[in-house]
């Protein structure tokens, strides 16, 4: 543990089941295991505090006592800007940032105002389940790309991809880095996408909300940094809500280069009347990219060396096999040398294990024999889980 990593508190076990956590609530139905109470490692929150410089600003915010209407620093759009450019060697105009209040409501805007009715959207399996949800809801029809299992990571086949895109496609959604899966998409592997994009004239919805996560060696590239032409047919999504521990507060920032794309969902958005932020997710947003660089340089390091004791522990269990996690704080297991049926996965879990990660079906059928489990949590409770899975799938 480093100096910095010190300064923060990752170790404090909070007890959120006073604070409504749907993360902890959905363990409150089931009886307690043999191996104790019922550990939740599903849904993408982290048990750790937000960074005390966001916390402060929202005490601050709290004490004035006043929750009106509200609106962005002048200088937030800079602010923002300058964070991308250092984070990510990504230049970006602060007219095409668009404020949002979360990514998959103003997906579900933009795949509306740029499809019809039975157009087809492209997503990549095993993948986010809400984005399913979202293409069913807008009654447009999913086209699933699997990807390619290598040895404990995935690929793309391009061919496949181009061979999948009719006169009906209309967009293509990608995950950078790639939920449930950790994989934090190459550059070759991103100019063949936006290529094909530009060829078939797609529009390209980019999710990088877990942009400022990665752990692993190969860097994350924003898909429209490659060229500026790709910039015009893509809208990249970012949120601080995923590094910084703050979806109960959902903001979101959208960087959209094309001007009439970036108006049309503008429109869309004010006749909604979304357009407002909310107030204290505007104001944590703020604090976390003026202020939490240093918190979220602790945060990675932190990471890292969970994922390192996650992927020991299972090493030494024969049965079950860690997915190379390059970005994120989730972790893709396959189980399926356990020769145990999904269902049978699923009960020896929660009832022998005590151990609830989330289901691999939900994102996609094959994620059929796996699970993605949520290591953000603080490291004497990972030992623990380790510990669980050890008992319950070693030889």
């Amino acid at each position: 543990m480093t100096t910095a990593t010190k300064k923060f508190d990752f170790e404090t076990i909070i007890d959120r089941r006073t604070q409504r956590s749907t993360k902890w609530l959905e363990v409150a139905e089931f009886a307690d295991s043999p191996l104790g109470p019922i550990i939740p490692l599903w849904i993408a929150d982290m048990d750790f505090k937000s960074p005390p410089a966001v916390i402060g600003a929202l005490q601050r915010a709290v004490e004035h006592g006043i929750f009106g209407y509200c609106e962005w620093p002048l200088d937030f759009f800079e602010v923002f800007c300058r964070w991308q450019a250092t984070r990510h060697n990504w230049a970006i105009d602060p007219q095409w940032v668009l404020p949002c209040e979360s990514v998959i409501s103003s997906m579900e805007l933009i795949i509306r105002a740029h499809s019809q009715p039975e157009d087809e959207v492209i997503i990549f399996s095993p993948g986010f389940g809400t984005f399913n949800r979202i293409i069913n809801h807008t009654g447009r029809r999913i086209v699933d790309v699997p990807l390619v299992e290598n040895e404990c990571t995935y690929s793309l086949d391009i061919a496949l991809l181009e061979g999948s895109i009719t006169p009906r496609s209309r967009i293509i959604i990608l995950c950078n880095p790639h939920n449930p899966l950790g994989k934090v998409w190459r550059k070759t592997e991103l100019r063949q996408i936006a290529e094909l994009c530009q060829r078939h004239n797609l529009l390209l919805l980019s999710d990088d909300v877990h942009q400022d996560l990665i752990i692993g060696e190969e860097p994350y590239t924003p898909i429209a940094s490659l060229d500026p032409q790709y910039a015009d047919f893509t809208i990249t999504f970012t949120s601080p809500c995923k590094p910084f521990n703050l979806s109960g507060l959902p903001i979101t920032q959208l960087v959209i280069k094309n001007d009439a794309l970036r108006q049309t969902l503008s429109h869309e958005l004010e006749e909604l009347s979304v357009h407002k932020p909310n107030m204290l997710g505007m104001i944590a947003c703020d604090a976390a990219y003026r202020h939490g660089g240093p918190w979220l340089d602790a945060l990675l390091e932190t990471l890292r060396a969970n994922y390192t004791l996650l992927e020991e522990g299972l090493k030494k269990i024969p049965n079950l096999t860690l997915f190379r996690t390059e970005g994120s704080y989730l972790a893709w297991i396959d189980f399926r040398k356990s020769g145990l049926s999904h269902s049978e996965l699923q009960n020896i879990l929660i009832k022998k294990a005590g151990l609830l990660p989330n289901n691999g079906l939900k994102f996609g059928i094959n994620g059929e024999g796996f699970m993605r489990l949520n290591f953000a949590l603080p490291r004497s409770e990972l030992v623990k889980v380790i510990e669980r899975l050890s008992s319950c799938f070693s030889d």
